[in-house]
C-alpha cells in the first residue's frame, strides 16, 4: 500500500486548468471557471474529500468568493505555499482555509497576519484598524482567538498609543456592533478605565435621549466592574457615581441591575474605595442641597454679591435653564474691533461632581453648518477640579485635560474667548486654559481641529447643573 501523500506539497502551479487532468469544476462569479485535480484538492481539504467521495460532486459553487481570492486558495493547494496571499485578499484566503478546514493553511494565514498585517508601514490608525477588524471577525466568525490576542501584543508598536486607538475606535459609539464592543474590552485589557472614560463621554453627549442606548447597556453588563474598582479605585468610584446620577433621568428598565452591581462592588470590603465612595456621597449629597444658597463671604468676581443682582442689570444675558437637556442658542455679533474673536461670559452658581456644560459653536463651511464643541466638566466639587475636551483637538475622555487654578467658590464667572488659533479660559480672573489648536492638540487630530479656525454664527450651549447657568455672548 502506498504511504499517504503528506500536505503541503508543491504539486506544481502550472497544473492548474489542466485539460488533461483536470477534472473538478470550481465555479465563480461572472461565469468563470478553474479547473483543479479532485486528488490534489481532497487531499488538502477534508470537506472537498467527502463531497467528492460521499457525495460523487464534479463541480463546485465558489460564488462567495472573488475570483482572485478563490484563484489564490488554488494556488495555495497546488504549491503549499502562499505566495499569492496579499493583505487586501488575505481575509477571505482564511475564510476559505477554515471553511473547507485546511488545517496547514490556517496556520500560514496566522502566521501570515503577524509578520505582514501587524507590521505596519507607516503605523497609522487605519493600518491598526485594519489589522484590529481582521481579528475581531476571524474571533467572533471562525472562533479563531489567536488573532485578537496577536493584536493585542502588537499595542506595544503602536505610536499612537492604545488610549487613542480607543477614543477613535469608539468614536462613533452608537454605530458599533457588539463584535466591535467586545473588541474595545479585548483591546482595553486591564485598563478598563480606557473603555469607561469612553462611555462616560458618550453618555454626557447623548443625555437628551433619556434612556440608555443599547451598546451603552452592553458595554456596562460587560465591563469587568470588580477589576475596574481595584485597579483604578478613584476612577471606578468617579464612574458609579456618574451612572447613578443619569440612571434618574432614564427610563430603561435594563439599568437597575447595573446599579445593584456597582453598590455591590462599592460594598465591597476588599474594595479599599468602598467606604471612601460611601462617604462622598453623603457629602455630595449635603453639598447638593446647600448649592442654592449664597452668604456674602461667597466670592463672586472681585466681590461679594448675589449671582441675580449681578446679572439681572444687564439684558444681554441669557438663562441656561437647569439640568437642561435642549440646547440653547444665542446669535454672535459681528465686531469691528475684533473680528475673530468670539467671548463667551458665563456664570455657574453649583459645582455638581460629574456634571457638564457643553458649548456647541456653529460655524457655516461650504454652506453646511459644522459645529464645534468644548466641555467643561467638573470632576470633584469639593477639590474644585474640573476638566475639559476640545472636541476634534483633544481624547475623547474627561479627566484626560484638567484646568488649572480653578478658584474654589461654588459661584464661577468664566470669560472663555476663542480665536481662530486659540481657546483661552478665565475663571474669576484666573487664567485656567489657555489651548492653541496647533500646538496643543493631539497629532491624530491636527486637521480635524483646523474646523475651530472658523469664526461661529451661533453658540449653543447645555447644562447638567442642578441650578441655572447664564451666559453672555459679546
Amino acid at each position: 500500500m502506498a504511504p499517504r501523500i503528506k500536505v503541503p506539497a508543491d504539486f506544481g502551479r502550472e497544473h492548474i486548468n489542466s485539460e488533461v487532468h483536470g477534472n473538478l469544476l470550481l465555479k465563480l462569479k461572472d461565469g468563470e471557471q478553474i479547473k483543479t485535480n479532485s486528488m490534489i484538492m481532497s487531499l488538502n481539504s477534508p470537506v472537498i474529500d467527502k463531497l467528492i467521495s460521499d457525495l460523487c460532486q464534479s463541480s463546485l459553487e465558489m460564488e462567495d468568493f472573488s475570483s482572485d481570492v478563490v484563484n489564490c486558495f488554488v494556488d495555495c493547494m497546488y504549491t503549499g505555499e502562499i505566495e499569492m496571499v496579499q493583505k487586501h485578499i488575505f481575509e477571505d484566503v482564511n475564510k476559505m482555509a477554515h471553511a473547507f478546514k485546511v488545517s496547514w493553511l490556517s496556520k500560514k494565514c496566522l502566521k501570515f497576519y503577524q509578520t505582514d498585517v501587524l507590521n505596519f508601514d507607516k503605523n497609522t490608525y487605519d493600518e491598526i484598524l485594519f489589522a484590529c477588524e481582521i481579528a475581531s471577525r476571524a474571533h467572533t466568525n471562525l472562533k479563531q482567538t489567536k488573532y485578537v490576542k496577536y493584536f493585542v501584543k502588537s499595542a506595544v508598536s503602536w505610536k499612537i498609543g492604545k488610549s487613542i486607538f480607543i477614543q477613535r475606535y469608539m468614536a462613533d459609539f452608537s454605530q458599533l456592533s457588539k463584535r466591535q464592543l467586545n473588541m474595545t474590552l479585548a483591546v482595553a485589557q486591564n485598563e478598563v478605565n480606557l473603555v469607561a472614560n469612553c462611555l462616560i463621554f458618550h453618555l454626557s453627549a447623548t443625555l437628551k435621549s433619556k434612556e440608555f442606548d443599547e451598546n451603552s447597556l452592553y458595554l456596562l453588563k460587560h465591563i469587568d466592574m470588580e477589576k475596574f474598582a481595584r485597579k483604578f479605585p478613584s476612577n471606578f468610584q468617579e464612574f458609579s457615581h456618574f451612572i447613578t446620577e443619569i440612571s434618574e433621568i432614564s427610563s430603561f428598565k435594563g439599568i437597575q441591575p447595573i446599579l445593584e452591581k456597582l453598590v455591590e462592588v462599592n460594598n465591597n470590603p476588599n474594595n479599599k474605595m468602598a467606604s471612601k465612595f460611601s462617604d462622598s456621597k453623603r457629602i455630595e449629597s449635603s453639598d447638593s442641597s446647600e448649592s442654592e444658597e449664597f452668604s456674602d463671604s461667597d466670592e463672586f468676581g472681585g466681590g461679594a454679591v448675589q449671582p441675580d443682582s449681578a446679572i439681572s442689570t444687564a439684558s444681554d444675558w441669557t438663562k441656561i435653564p437647569s439640568e437642561s437637556l435642549k440646547e440653547t442658542m444665542v446669535k454672535v455679533q459681528n465686531q469691528r474691533q475684533c473680528p475673530n474673536e468670539t467671548v463667551v461670559e458665563m456664570v455657574t452658581t453649583s459645582n455638581d461632581a460629574g456634571k457638564l456644560i457643553e458649548i456647541n459653536y456653529h460655524c457655516l463651511v461650504s454652506r453646511k453648518s459644522v459645529r464645534s464643541r468644548l466641555f467643561l466638566r467638573c470632576s470633584d466639587h469639593k477639590l474644585s477640579r474640573w476638566s475639559y475636551v476640545v472636541e476634534g483637538c483633544t481624547e475623547f475622555s474627561f479627566g484626560k485635560r484638567i484646568l488649572k487654578d480653578i478658584p474654589n467658590s461654588k459661584v464661577k464667572i468664566w470669560k472663555i474667548t476663542k480665536t481662530s488659533s486659540n481657546i483661552v479660559i478665565v475663571c474669576n480672573d484666573e487664567n485656567v486654559l489657555n489651548f492653541n489648536f496647533e500646538t496643543d492638540s493631539i497629532e491624530e487630530c491636527k486637521e480635524s481641529s483646523r474646523k475651530w479656525i472658523k469664526k461661529p454664527k451661533f453658540i449653543g450651549f447645555e447644562s447638567q447643573f442642578s441650578s441655572p447657568t447664564f451666559v453672555k455672548v459679546i
